[in-house]
Formats: C-alpha cells, structure tokens, sequence
C-alpha cells in the first residue's frame, strides 16, 4: 500500500458560494479564495486588505509597551554622547536585529557600538560577565534586541553599576521581569500591542520608526530576512515587512547582502525561500560556527572590499558548518538505529560541534519521527552538552523537567530544549525520557497535519492559476502555501532521480489534462507508485519550472497515499517456487494447477480453489496464480472475499488471443478432411493431419472439440469418424466454441495490455 506521512484535513472539500462570488468580483481563481476564507480572511474586504498589504498599515510604534521611554531614553544617551552598546545575539534573527538598532543609532549621531554573544564562551542571552566588562569599559546605556527579558541577574549588575538597560525582545515573558529601564515587548502582561508576534528585528524595526519618526525602508531588507529566519507568523505587520523586504532586498544597496545572495545562488525573482534556504542558514552558520559578529559588520558595512571578504568568509563557515552536519547526522543515525525500541532517542559522541547538534536532532525526527537529543562528550569534563528537538503532542520541555535535578543547565521550550549533563546521568535522563513518553502515551506512529486547501484537477493547473497564488506571499507560518489535492485517473512516466535515486518524477494524468509532479526524498516509493498508478491521491503545490527558455507549471509532492485496494501487476508465463514466498492467500482457477503448486505455497499463507472462496473470507493480500478462462470468474472471486492488496501472477500454459478463432476455411479444409476418411486416428496422427491442412496443431484439437460437440463426428479411443446424421447447426452453439470466445476475450483484457490498461480492466471488476 501507499501510506500517506501525514494526516490530510480538509476544512471545506468543495468550493463555497461566497468564494465563487468574491472571486468574480476581484477577478482570481475561487479555489484561492476558499482557501483565504479558511485562514479567517472571511469577506471581501478582508481579502483585499490581505492581498495589497501597505506600509501605511503598519501601526503606530509607540503603541508599544515603553516605546516613549525608550526613545526619550535613547535621545538622551545620544545629547549627552553617553556610550550605547547594542546588545545582540548569534542566529540570524539577532544578527540583523543588532544591525538595524546599531545603524539607526549611528544615523542619528549616537556614540554607538554593539555587541555579540559567543555561543560557545558567552552562552545565550545576557551574560553578567558581558555587562561587567562592558560598562567597564564605559557603556551607559545596553539596549538589547532579540534577547533581555530573561536576564534578571544582568540588569541587577548593571543597575549596580549605574548603566540602563533597554530591552527590545519577542520572546515569551518570565514570571519575572528584569528591573530594566524600559521593557519594549509586543506582549507585555496589560499593555499588549495589537500584534504580538514579532520577531527581535520586528522590535527593533518599530524602534526605529518611533526614533527616525518615519517607515525606514532602508532597514526593510533586513527586517524580513530576520522575520523570515525566526519562523514567527507570517501575517499582519509582518506579513508587510517581508513582503516589503524581499524587494528591498532584490535591489539592495548593501554591498555585503549583495555579495551574500551571489554566492548563495540568489538571482531573478526573489522570495521567502531565497531567504530561508539562501541567506539564514548563512549567517546563522556564523553563530553556529564561532563568533557571530561578523555578520553585523556584514551587513552594515558599505566597503565593496571588505563586504566581499566578510561574504566569502560566511560562505566558507557555512560550508563548514553543512560538513559538519552531514558527518555528525551519519553518525547519529547509526546510533539511533540500535534504539528501535525506545520511544525517545538520545545520542552523542565525542568531536560533535554543539553548534550544529540541533540541526542534526532535527534530522533525526525528520527520519524517525521520534523526539530525539544530540550531545557532545567533552572528555575531559565528562560533561555531555547538545540540544533537543520533538515531534507534535510531546513537550519535550515538561518530559525534561523531571529529571531537571540531573542536569547541569536546561532550558527551552516545548519542540526544542538545550541541556548539559554529567554522562554518568545520561541513561537516566533516557529512561526518564521513555518512560514519561510511556505514560503520556507518545503515539509513534502519530502522522501531523497536513492542510489541504482544496481539490484541482490536472486541467486546472496552468500559469495564471500560479501567478494567482503569488499574491499571496510571501508563504510561511501561519500562511503556508496552499496545498491541493489531485485524484488523477492514472500516473505515467515514473521514474527516479539525482545521483542515489532519492527522488522521483512522473506525470499525472486525467480526462482533461496532464502535469508533472516532483517528489523530493520520495525515491523509495517508486515500486509502490508503480503498483498504484491508478488509484493514487496526490497532495501538493504550484511551482514554477523554466527550462531552456520554457516555462511549465509542476506540482512540489508534499504527500500521496493510494486511495483503495493496491494493485500489484507481476504477469507472467513462467513460475517459480520464489513466487510462492509473500505472506497471502494464493487464488487458484485451475483444479489442476491448485493440486500441483499448493505444496509450494509457505507456511505463513493459504491457498484456496476459486470454486471454494467464501463470502465470509477476509484476507490482506491475495495472488491470482492462474489466469481464468472467463473474465466473470475472477470479478465472482473479487467480489467474494475482503482484501485490501492483490498481486496478480495469471499464469497460462499457452495464450490464444494472438491465434484468435479458426476461419471458416480452415473449418471448410477440417469438414471435407473427416467426410472422406475413414477411423481418423487424431490421438497418433493429429501433427500428421495438422502439418496436411496446414492448421496449427493446438487449433486443430480446439476445431476437432467444436465438432464433436455439435456431434458432426464422433470419437471412440482415439479414431474419429464423420457424423452421417448429422445436424446442420452454427458453429456458435457450441459450449467450446464460446468457451474459447471468453478465454480470447480474457487474455485480451488481462494479458494482452499494457500494465496500465491492466490496472483499469481490474478496477472494472473490482467495482462490479
């Protein structure tokens, strides 16, 4: 069978009235309409909002929480020429978090300088080492961006020492909130900004619009490739930044941003893909790698020369960091695989760079769809240190939290968690682990959610249709692609693809239409397609594909499932005993033929007689051994029993179809034969007789039969003689006659066929 990876919803199967007509009305497909309505965009007016989004819609800055008083703040710092430094963070969303801040307050004159926190010296977050040395070495005034509502102790120090602290962040509030100066934060507890789902350069954007009194376009390239790097919603204000910043970034006047996208393979249209695949892992390499401070310079410094090296030095970590990953996840899934049985995975090794250890527990679920941790032994310390990633319905956080005690440090959140551990606690922490995933009843078999928008035909895929869907991106949290779903009448051309067949193509096909599908990763499914072509569903999104100078519209696959009783197509005209080895019940129509081959059938499966199938027989999977004579017998057998496989053998001694029937002077040449001779010895002279009319012997026997059974001749052990009595009647009447009509008409239906051909004749009995 074909068996979907994830579980398909559909929140309205056909298109509603309201779609139809508000398609009319602004002039785009009803499909994408529905599905606009489904993500809440529910009339007209909510539509056209959504699809023409505006920089004037983004709302008035100092309705956050403390926006006065972090810029009356900032504006002093500034008269004053007190120290600022901006205080960032190593992942992309703080790294152009930091840039924004920093170039705002160096346009507006301040004594400005920032700084980055070392993942690997520094740690995550505010340091209150890091605010010692920095207030030191003279700072005044730390404004944080995309970190600071949890560094209650480093605000302490600072207050300490007589430094302000700003915070700008987005993530989720503490119990506690620090003692800083000003809290800037879309969701602080009774002054809640209407949007709430920012990432750090959101905030640090909004500052810079209550700062410069105006929209900083200049800052929106950098704004969406940190939004889009964070994986935070995709709608409302940030919606607009994004959409806004990819064309910014198109046309970017930053030197180190254009040398970036070149070496990632950016160019022509531009999207939030080219940020998420293109740009982020880049700089988030940086961090990942060593010191992400770099990346700031990269991005705001506006020297050809220097932008370039800093571009080509990130390119570098980046390939680092990918080898890095590619060798740790070799080893971890060998480890993985020896934990069949455990429920939560967790592996490590020595030399693993904690850097990119998450990346490598997001391939692990990716693979076994198990929440999984992956740590690095330092041997010295014995201490084991790495991150955790998890699956839906299982909080990883809550699972850890039980054995917190065990742990060094621990910290995160529901899908990801980070951890340091003394190893001789590790396999605890593990049983813990299994155990909590026991009696929370973590399914693994559990499938998430895959969003269907909507059903299209083959037809309906064109290029107006994709450049529809455009207008609603950019595409990502909370505004996924829109996913479809296909039930073409068959799928052809399948093939494999890339340098281990690890992906595959082929082409849908209806009454109307046909079109291409890609499927990424989905190689190892091609024999199961194949056994499907004609009962498969697709689910999937419109891309577009140029090639040479064409422009065809393909489908992305996002997932597929058969979509009834899998048919295996494995005629033949030979058996072997190898074919008698799958688990099933073996059909037989020949009494003959089930006498002789039962015996090989294995110890784990049935045979039956199709004469003897019941009713009340349920069976998983059923091989037709044998192929019937009579194309009713096998949608009787069909019909009979409940399976949900079946492997078709249809094995014949000899096939009639290309022989056909006698014509009628062939029966001419037979009838003047047996009238003018006497005790016709067919049994010892029958390939004498046949090389003398020149009929083929097993045609032959066939007309001899046909006569004998209209009683034109009669036979007594071996000899046949003319009939004198005979009865002048049709050839047609005879029972052998029809029989063979029925048996050419089989094999012409179940043999004589290409493999898709087969596969409709047998749903036609199927459905009979």
């Amino acid at each position: 069978m074909l068996s979907a990876n994830f579980n398909w919803k559909h929140k309205n199967t056909d298109v509603s009235e309201d779609a139809i007509n508000i398609g009319k009305k602004i002039g785009i497909s009803s499909a994408i309409v529905e599905s606009l309505i489904q993500r809440g965009y529910d009339d007209e007016e909510k539509i056209n909002s959504f699809l023409n989004p505006q920089l004037s819609d983004l709302r008035d800055p100092f309705l956050l929480h403390d926006m006065k008083k972090a810029c009356d703040r900032i504006k002093t710092a500034i008269e004053n020429n007190e120290k600022i430094t901006v205080y960032g963070d190593y992942d992309a969303d703080g790294i152009t978090s930091t840039s924004v801040m920093y170039e705002t307050l160096q346009n507006l004159g301040a004594n400005v300088d920032y700084f980055v926190p070392n993942r690997f010296t520094d740690g995550y977050g505010p340091n209150p080492d890091v605010y010692k040395r920095l207030i030191n070495d003279g700072t005044n005034l730390v404004v944080t961006v995309d970190n600071g509502v949890s560094g209650n102790e480093s605000v302490a120090v600072a207050n300490e020492l007589g430094c302000d602290v700003i915070i700008t962040d987005h993530h989720e509030l503490p119990d506690k909130l620090p003692d800083a100066y000003a809290i800037v934060h879309a969701r602080y507890p009774g002054d809640e900004y209407p949007f709430g789902e920012f990432s750090g350069v959101g905030i640090a954007f909004k500052v810079a619009t209550a700062l410069l009194d105006e929209v900083p376009e200049e800052y929106l390239d950098l704004a969406a490739i940190g939004t889009v790097a964070d994986l935070v919603s995709l709608t409302d204000e940030n919606r607009i930044l994004v959409k806004y910043g990819l064309q910014m970034i198109a046309n970017t006047e930053r030197p180190g941003l254009y040398s970036l996208g070149k070496l990632a393979g950016l160019k022509g249209e531009l999207n939030e893909e080219s940020i998420s695949f293109g740009l982020a892992p880049r700089l988030n390499a940086l961090g990942r790698m060593g010191d992400a401070s770099s990346g700031v310079e990269l991005l705001t410094t506006f020297d050809d020369e220097k932008a370039d090296a800093l571009a080509h030095d990130t390119e570098e970590q980046n390939k680092r960091r990918r080898k890095f990953v590619e060798d740790i996840t070799t080893e971890a899934v060998i480890q993985a695989q020896t934990q069949n049985d455990d429920a939560v995975q967790v592996v490590y090794g020595q030399n693993w760079h904690e850097g990119v250890v998450g990346i490598v527990a997001s391939r692990l679920v990716e693979k076994f769809q198990k929440p999984s941790l992956v740590l690095n032994l330092d041997s010295n310390t014995g201490i084991l240190k790495g991150s955790g990633r998890s699956v839906e319905g299982f909080n990883l956080f809550d699972a850890l939290n039980g054995v917190r005690d065990k742990m060094i440090s621990f910290g995160g959140h529901a899908m990801a968690v980070g951890l340091s551990v003394d190893e001789e606690h590790i396999n605890e922490i593990s049983q813990h682990l299994n155990e909590y995933a026991k009696t929370h009843k973590l399914d693994a078999n559990a499938k998430s959610d895959l969003l269907i928008s909507g059903r299209l035909k083959c037809e309906d895929v064109n290029e107006e249709l994709f450049n529809q869907l455009q207008l609603l991106a950019p595409f990502g949290t909370d505004n996924e692609y829109p996913v479809f779903e296909f039930s073409p009448n068959m799928v052809t051309n399948i093939q494999t693809m890339g340098k281990d067949n690890s992906h595959l193509k082929f082409q849908m096909v209806d009454k109307q239409g046909k079109v291409n599908v890609l499927a990424f990763k989905h190689g190892s499914q091609a024999n199961d397609l194949i056994n499907n072509c004609d009962n498969v569903l697709v689910a999937g999104h419109l891309d577009k594909n140029t090639w040479r100078g064409k422009t065809t519209i393909q489908i992305m696959l996002d997932d597929m499932r058969s979509s009834g009783i899998e048919i295996i197509d494995k005629r033949t005209h030979v058996l072997a005993k190898e074919m008698f080895k799958p688990t099933g019940n073996y059909i037989f129509f020949s009494e003959k033929l089930y006498k002789k081959l039962s015996p090989f059938v294995n110890n784990n499966s049935t045979s039956s007689l199709y004469s003897n199938l019941s009713s009340q027989d349920k069976f998983d999977n059923i091989l037709i051994v044998d192929c019937p004579n009579d194309v009713s017998h096998l949608e009787d057998a069909l019909s009979k029993i409940s399976f949900n496989s079946v492997t078709f053998y249809l094995f014949k001694n000899h096939y009639i179809f290309k022989k056909g029937m006698p014509n009628r002077t062939q029966y001419a040449k037979l009838f003047k034969f047996i009238k003018t001779h006497n005790d016709i010895q067919i049994h010892d002279k029958i390939n004498k007789i046949g090389s003398y009319l020149d009929i083929d012997v097993q045609t032959l026997i066939f007309m001899i039969n046909v006569f004998n059974d209209l009683n034109f001749v009669y036979i007594e052990n071996g000899i046949m003689n003319y009939n004198p009595d005979l009865v002048n009647t049709a050839l047609t009447e005879s029972r052998v006659y029809q029989d063979r009509e029925k048996q050419i008409e089989t094999e012409k239906k179940l043999l004589a066929v290409s493999g898709e051909k087969f596969k409709q004749n047998v749903r036609i009995c199927l459905d009979k």
